[in-house]
């Protein structure tokens, strides 16, 4: 067995959006993630499902696992074939010992690659707004760590040359920050000199402390946790004007997503762009059906069917899945119309060459049924569906004089509640997103009594109005609603109603 090569990467600071293309490509191909503290653990979802998973993290004061095991762990794991990525925050080689783990496996011969990540020292500050360097204020920028291996810790540093550079970046100094900034003053950097304390830069918790070095010496508490960035400097005076991140219409709310977690990707990506920490909490879950034979029967006999109408992209997908596996392909639709319930579920069946004929004005089964009244008396009519959901469509198809077969092509279950979720929702929400009735009474069923407190001060945002009526039945009121039931529609309400909040708040100031 030969032996394997160990990837040296960088995860960045911590938004998932900051991951390189390099590093998304070893998570998913990896045999073996050795993984920092500081990393988002996010990006573990993205691992193949036969990765092993080794902690090392560091914090301050406490190290999992020391350096030198950390080197034994990735030498160990190549010697035995395994392809490794060590990942961690940041940049690996900038304050990151990246250096040292590579140096230790070419004593052993073994093959490695850095792969360079978007460092704290870049985006921290602009995520803050504030540009290290700036025509007539700033063209020089020096890097400094405030956390030190020797015992002289911070005197190591030549202050008298720091203090005389524009931009000041510490990395690990928030322990030493009284210290430096009495070792800056010493060395003729001007008092007044405006400092910004960022912690957690680039997540949605970020948080931002402007002052000056004089009241970081004279403060009497201590405002300041790790992980944070420490800028010194007069760019920090041009965050008043370029601080975009924190004035995002979302930014630090935290909001609860209820849907399934494969539905539920294109939504979070556009919560976590209007600045929000997402918290996702699935209640239902996609099973398949408790009887397959009608689903089976009706794709043998898929051409007697007149109109096929789906209700659902889940729906078109998992139809024809069953399709195929039954032997038979979109050939077998024949002559049938094709009617979707709205714009996903349409794109759904397009993206497999299929034609959608109608598609209702209003995107739900009220809409389906003023679409086609005029059109459907003695009509053989498919709906392939959830193996629960409402019959107002089917029994008014019926009334109009349709022959109406309801096949169930999935069912949905409640589902688990995720690991240390009670404990994330004590504290409550800001904003809850429920996408429909199951949803809502699965959400109140899993959480029992706490669901009304966890919701009792959020916002509370619903797709349509059947879903808003479930809402309102617990006792709870509905503030954002679209007028377009589609998710796209519901981001740009949520934004909408937001950015109001925003405007109102200033013009109350």
């Amino acid at each position: 067995m030969g032996k394997g090569k160990v990837y040296i990467a960088g995860a960045g600071p911590g938004n998932l959006g900051l991951i390189t293309l390099r590093v998304m490509d070893l998570i998913k191909s990896v045999d073996v993630i050795v993984y920092d503290h500081l990393i988002n653990k996010e990006l573990l979802k993205y691992a193949n499902p036969g990765v092993e998973l080794i902690y090392a993290g560091k914090m301050a004061g406490e190290h999992i696992k020391p350096q030198d095991e950390i080197n034994r762990i990735l030498i160990d794991m190549a010697m035995k074939g395994k392809t490794v990525l060590r990942l961690k925050g940041g940049d690996p080689f900038l304050f990151g010992r990246g250096g040292e783990e590579a140096l230790a496996l070419a004593e052993q011969k073994i093959d490695f690659e850095i792969v360079p990540g978007v460092s704290s020292i870049n985006a921290v500050p602009l995520y803050a707004g504030i540009p290290l360097t700036h025509r007539g204020i700033s063209s020089s920028v020096v890097i400094i760590t405030g956390h030190r291996h020797t015992n002289e810790g911070i005197n190591e540093h030549d202050w008298n040359a720091i203090a005389r550079i524009d931009t000041i970046v510490v990395l690990m100094g928030v322990a030493q920050i009284k210290q430096i900034s009495q070792k800056l003053i010493e060395n003729g950097r001007n008092e007044n000199d405006p400092v910004a304390v960022i912690r957690w830069g680039t997540l949605p918790m970020q948080l931002t402390h402007v002052c000056t070095l004089k009241d970081i010496i004279e403060e009497t508490h201590e405002p300041f946790a790790t992980p944070a960035l420490i800028i010194i400097g007069k760019v920090v005076g041009l965050r008043e004007e370029l601080n975009w991140f924190e004035h995002l219409p979302l930014f630090g709310k935290r909001v609860l997503i209820t849907r399934t977690e494969k539905d539920s990707s294109f939504l979070r990506q556009s919560l976590e762009q209007l600045g929000a920490f997402v918290i996702e909490q699935p209640t239902i879950q996609l099973v398949e059906p408790d009887d397959y034979s009608p689903l089976d029967n009706a794709i043998k006999g898929l051409d007697k069917y007149d109109i096929i109408i789906f209700t659902s992209a889940n729906a078109v997908q998992r139809f024809i899945d069953r399709l195929w596996t039954k032997g038979y392909d979109i050939r077998s639709f024949k002559d049938a119309r094709i009617v979707a319930i709205g714009p996903k579920t349409a794109q759904a069946i397009e993206a497999l060459r299929i034609r959608v004929d109608k598609i209702p004005e209003e995107f739900k089964a009220e809409g389906l049924i003023a679409l086609l009244k005029d059109d459907v008396r003695g009509k053989r009519i498919l709906i392939p569906r959830a193996q629960e959901a409402r019959k107002v469509l089917v029994d008014e198809l019926q009334r109009l004089g349709a022959m109406v077969e309801v096949v169930p092509v999935y069912k949905t279950v409640k589902a688990e509640i995720k690991h240390d979720m009670h404990s994330i929702l004590k504290e409550g929400v800001n904003l809850a997103i429920f996408t429909s009735s199951s949803t809502v009474i699965n959400f109140f069923d899993m959480f029992e009594h706490n669901a009304f407190d966890i919701l009792k001060h959020a916002d509370i945002a619903c797709i349509g109005p059947i879903t808003a009526r479930t809402i309102k039945d617990m006792g709870l009121e509905v503030s954002i609603q679209p007028e377009s039931y589609t998710i796209e529609a519901l981001v740009d309400e949520i934004s909408r109603y937001y950015n109001n909040k925003i405007d109102q708040s200033y013009r109350k100031t």
